[in-house]
């Protein structure tokens, strides 16, 4: 079976992403990502464009995505006297300008909120574009519309 790769949409990928997912499906049929930065070291390959080779750069790059990290893994404990959540709440959600907000500011604001519920919509729809092919969960695919 002949596979056509292309890069997602909304993904600014660089490099033909044939070339890519072929030099990927080189490395062998279980692959790292430590082995594909590996392989993508050879400025030959086309992986080679999808990274970023400067060092200062990719520092700076790395510090954001922690302070991501950092953002979304706060959650809200409980707070003497009120009930617990059985599952802890991400206190910081992305809002469309793109900074990040608590989520009690958020409930607060009409427009925020719903862009939250747009939001989660879309997460949804994502995970079922993603895992559609497992029937076993075909009940919750059917409620994601």
């Amino acid at each position: 079976m002949e596979i056509k790769a292309v890069w997602k949409t909304g993904y600014v990928g660089k490099g033909n992403a044939q070339l890519c997912a072929e030099e990927i499906m080189s490395i062998g049929d279980d692959v790292s990502a430590e082995q594909i930065v590996e392989f993508a070291r050879n400025p030959e390959s086309e992986l080679h464009k999808s990274f970023t080779w400067d060092n200062d750069i990719a520092a700076e790059k790395w510090r954001v995505h922690e302070a991501r990290q950092v953002l979304c893994n706060l959650v809200i404990k409980k707070v003497d006297g009120e009930k617990q959540n059985s599952e802890p709440i991400r206190l910081f959600h992305k809002i469309d300008s793109g900074h990040y907000k608590p989520i009690s500011l958020i409930i607060q604001n009409e427009d925020e909120y719903q862009s939250l519920l747009r939001q989660c919509r879309e997460a949804l729809q994502t995970l079922k574009r993603k895992y559609s092919n497992l029937s076993e969960y075909q009940e919750i695919w059917d409620l994601i519309n």
